[in-house]
């Protein structure tokens, strides 16, 4: 922590150097150049290019951000150069917004690859290929899978909260979420005035593809995209070009982010990790949603995590710890890692319910906040029995309904969401589309909601809702009466020391002897005893239990693995100066190391 303190304090404003860069076709694209803090004349450094989110320009100087996914400023104090840009259409450049496509957006990138490859400060793996990572949130953040599927120069890329799929993100079951007109409305005029505005390519008027508008016209007549505003979703997408990808990927995605969640990232991670790139995936609390728990700690966790992963792919540091392959922050703002995704199931927790409710625009009024669910008022819910304490729920839960009703249009949407009944709010804002068809037959629909990460906590209780509208989703459009027969769900159990892959290795026990520090001396008539020790085994998270034997007393403290690998704990035990006490020191294990057999010595307390 205070390294990291110290690299976020010792970086400086850096002048950029600006260029214009000439895609494919001609278009500027207004792009900036910062050389790494701290070069000297003639030395060269890995170079990272970081994009904005939508509809934003790049960032204009070396200042950390809320919505960096590591920091400007941070990455040049560890020895990257930067490149931000303006993204086709938006901020100065010029061109017309194509919403990240491989034909356009990604081309550009591939051009300002181009571009750093003749700059003095970048390291180059050959003539015309610099050593390349790239970072952003959001729409960069699909760029980044975009480029490294079209381009192999790109040598590591941290896309964070970015998606796998537009239909199944911002239109699933072809339902559009309300931030999906935020989109429209302010990539209309960022992409209009922004050129005109700014000006650094001379006066540029963009505007948005005619596709795009297109959908956005129809997403706010209906409510729902045309078969042709579906297939333009789908091919803004990595798609077939995510397979091609080699590069080392960080996938970062928000476990309270209603626009992408994080089924988007574990698509994403799936597709990765079955054609073998190093692959890791970290869900933390944020992205487009509000969080509740901790921010802070999350950001300092996501910059070291981003940090690392780019210092062993770019600077090929090759004892650079990355971590487990899997972390997640869960509900209540605790860190927790697993071996793999999905981790191995442990069952589930299952709940049954009925009943009937009217079906009307007003139960989609209550939130201002499109990247908020709330708890609905109206709704058929179905109680979960609480699971044991310190149980994980991680992944997918489930719903199945049996029902009947009539309703004007008779096709609509009902919205399952998770109620954490303690707190009194949804899981994660979480919230799942169920289409139904209100023409008085019976019919069932089954399906997965989207992924939640959850701990139950002692006296934890948890609800399925069932409602007929959402903030996240546009407005209901029906009138009627909806009868659910039976409706059942489940809750996703799992074990977060196992992978549910085939032929994952069970954690492996810690090969190397743990180092047992002792020393003690006499406070009043307590020995005040300092245990410290030194995991020479990696991943080495994880805790270590001290115990300390004197006479007929006993004393036991659990100590944290800090990230150096040691451990240190201070034990007050009251007994007679000579007196024999035997130290134990245990490490308990983590997801990929199994706990081992206590190491233990004897001293004579001072």
């Amino acid at each position: 922590m205070l390294a990291l303190a110290a690299l976020l304090a010792a970086a400086s404003p850096a002048l950029a150097r600006d260029a214009i860069v000439r895609s494919f076709d001609g278009t500027p694209i207004v792009t900036r150049f910062f050389p790494a803090a701290g070069l000297s004349v003639g030395e060269r450094a890995p170079t990272v290019l970081v994009g904005p989110g939508f509809p934003g320009p790049g960032a204009r100087d070396l200042v950390d951000t809320k919505s960096d996914t590591i920091g400007l400023a941070t990455l040049s104090a560890a020895g990257y150069n930067i490149v931000s840009w303006d993204p086709r259409g938006l901020g100065a450049s010029g061109g017309t917004v194509h919403f990240d496509s491989p034909t356009a957006e990604a081309r550009d990138v591939q051009a300002i690859i181009d571009y750093v490859a003749v700059q003095p400060e970048a390291l180059l793996d050959a003539p015309g290929d610099p050593r390349v990572g790239m970072a952003g949130p959001s729409y960069s953040g699909a760029i980044q899978f975009l480029t490294a599927g079209l381009d192999p120069r790109v040598d590591a890329i941290v896309p964070d909260v970015a998606w796998n799929s537009l239909v199944t993100s911002l239109f699933r079951e072809r339902a559009v979420k309300s931030n999906f007109y935020v989109v429209c409305a302010t990539g209309e005029v960022d992409s209009t005035l922004g050129g005109a505005l700014f000006g650094a390519a001379g006066i540029q008027l963009g505007g948005l593809d005619a596709s795009l508008t297109r959908a956005c016209v129809e997403s706010l007549a209906a409510s729902r995209l045309s078969p042709a505003s579906t297939q333009w979703a789908a091919d803004r997408g990595p798609g077939d070009l995510l397979s091609r990808i080699r590069a080392p990927t960080l996938i970062e995605q928000g476990t309270v982010d209603t626009l992408f969640p994080p089924g988007q990232g574990a698509a994403n991670f799936d597709v990765l990790r079955a054609n073998g790139v190093p692959v890791k995936m970290l869900w933390y609390c944020g992205g487009h949603g509000t969080c509740t728990t901790d921010p802070v700690g999350s950001r300092v966790h996501r910059t070291r995590a981003g940090l690392a992963w780019l210092d062993r792919w770019l600077k090929r540091d090759e004892t650079v710890d990355t971590g487990p392959r899997f972390e997640w922050v869960d509900d209540g703002g605790a860190w927790r890692s697993g071996p793999d995704f999905p981790l191995a199931s442990q069952g589930t927790v299952d709940a049954i319910g009925s009943g009937s409710m009217i079906i009307s625009t007003i139960d989609s009024i209550g939130s201002i906040d499109f990247g908020s669910a709330i708890p609905a008022s109206n709704a058929i819910s179905a109680a979960f029995p609480s699971p044991a304490a310190g149980s994980d729920l991680v992944g997918e839960p489930t719903v199945q309904l049996t029902y009947h009703g009539t309703a004007v249009p008779a096709q609509t949407y009902l919205y399952a969401q998770i109620l954490d009944a303690g707190s009194g709010s949804v899981l994660g804002h979480q919230v799942t589309p169920i289409p139904v068809t209100l023409d008085g037959r019976t019919r069932t629909v089954q399906r997965p909601l989207e992924m939640i990460a959850a701990r139950s906590r002692a006296g934890s209780s948890y609800r399925l809702q069932l409602t007929p509208g959402t903030p996240v989703y546009a407005p209901q459009r029906s009138t009627g009466r909806v009868v659910v027969d039976h409706m059942s769900a489940t809750l996703p159990l799992v074990d977060a020391t196992r992978s549910a892959r085939a032929g994952a290795n069970p954690p492996r026990a810690t090969p190397l002897r743990m180092r047992l520090h002792v020393s003690s001396r006499r406070a009043g008539r307590l020995s005040r005893i300092v245990l410290s020790s030194r995991l020479r085994s990696r991943p080495c998270a994880g805790t270590v239990l001290f115990s300390v034997h004197a006479g007929r007393r006993a004393v036991h403290r659990r100590a944290r693995v800090g990230t150096s690998c040691t451990v240190r704990a201070v034990i007050r035990i009251r007994a007679r100066r000579s007196t024999s006490a035997r130290i134990g020191a245990r490490f308990d294990g983590n997801s990929e190391l199994a706990p081992r057999r206590a190491h233990s010595r004897t001293i004579r307390l001072r």
